[in-house]
């Protein structure tokens, strides 16, 4: 855990700087992401998914990297053919992600430095891009571009998912969630919905995933037979506290819409990540999709903390900032997770 309490030591300085002056915000924010590039590009054998990337960049033309999609395939041989080693391209991968997650904080938050500090402590955030490399790299992509949706250019927005769905396919899910937010929907609608979904989603939906299974090709076959992951479902904790989060953030939305009418927009689609993980959160693929809409939890905290006026409002914001570090440190101290024993190239 050492690396750990060294870079979150590292990155309070920094913050502490930024408090002390606010002329130092811009430079924080930037060398606070140089500081996760380096965090993650340097790493060895982190990440759920770390040996089938290696495996794939060393041996472009191995079946494990056949089972990606067709631009990450090229991107991948383009670097080998360079001769260019794997971690030189897993810094580069680092780079671009953190760079999109960056641009849509700088673009769309209230406060940036406070966006950068919630998706570095909340889970499924910063540490995740460890994970889930080419879909981040695809929610990166959307998650910059959503300026475009929220100034109605959206043709353009779409374009842009058309774009990521290249660094991972099921970046189209997307095309048909983000129309939902265009409206306004009822609170009442919205908790019955996730209601119904955390008590039935799972039962309802296991036999169509048993059929989908039959019709899918075998790498997204093999995702939704494989069972949900331990650190995230040992207990039914996370998903109550999801859900009770969303009742937190629907309880303070028509004082905050008042003030700014795109909070709703965030607030949809946090209430539609946990729609999609009480749904599916019975395998792997559930939580792979409820990532797209989840990522705007960065934009909705700081936001909501700075448009609210109430101090419970407040309150409960940091309360679910604070809830989500702790699910946080319990996935890095987990023995089972490659999180536990950070290595480095460089130590």
């Amino acid at each position: 855990m050492l690396p750990y309490f060294v870079l979150f030591g590292f990155l309070a300085v920094l913050f502490l700087a930024d408090k002390y002056d606010d002329r130092f915000k811009p430079f924080v924010f930037w060398i606070s992401g140089l500081v996760l590039v380096i965090f993650s590009g340097t790493r060895i054998g982190m990440g759920r998914d770390y040996k089938i990337y290696e495996n794939a960049y060393q041996f472009p033309d191995g079946k494990t990297a056949h089972n990606f999609e067709l631009v990450w395939q090229w991107i991948n041989k383009v670097f080998h053919s360079l001769g260019l080693d794997f971690h030189t391209w897993l810094t580069l991968v680092s780079f671009v992600t953190i760079l999109l997650m960056f641009i849509g904080m700088k673009k769309m938050s209230k406060n940036y430095i406070f966006s950068l500090i919630a998706f570095i402590l909340i889970y499924r955030g910063y540490f995740e891009t460890m994970n889930s490399m080419r879909q981040y790299v695809a929610m990166g992509i959307i998650f910059a571009s959503f300026p475009l949706f929220l100034s109605k250019k959206y043709l353009y927005f779409y374009i842009c998912i058309a774009f990521s769905a290249l660094f991972h396919t099921s970046a189209l899910v997307m095309m048909v969630l983000i129309p939902l937010a265009r409206k306004r929907i009822d609170n009442t609608f919205l908790v019955v919905s996730l209601v119904v979904t955390w008590v039935l989603g799972a039962v309802i939906l296991q036999p169509i995933a048993d059929f989908a299974v039959t019709l899918l090709p075998e790498r997204y076959g093999f995702y939704i037979k494989k069972e949900f992951i331990p650190a995230v479902s040992s207990s039914g904790f996370f998903q109550l506290f999801l859900n009770i989060s969303v009742l937190v953030f629907l309880a303070m939305r028509s004082e905050l819409e008042k003030k700014d009418p795109q909070i709703n927009q965030y607030i949809f689609l946090y209430v539609l990540s946990i729609l999609i993980y009480n749904t599916t959160i019975s395998f792997e693929v559930g939580i792979r999709l409820m990532f797209y809409p989840f990522v705007f939890i960065f934009i909705l905290i700081p936001n909501a903390y700075v448009l609210s006026e109430k101090l419970w409002q407040k309150g409960a914001i940091i309360a679910v900032l604070a809830v989500f570090t702790l699910f946080l440190f319990k996935d890095l101290s987990n023995p089972v997770e490659s999180y536990a024993n950070y290595r480095s190239i460089l130590f």
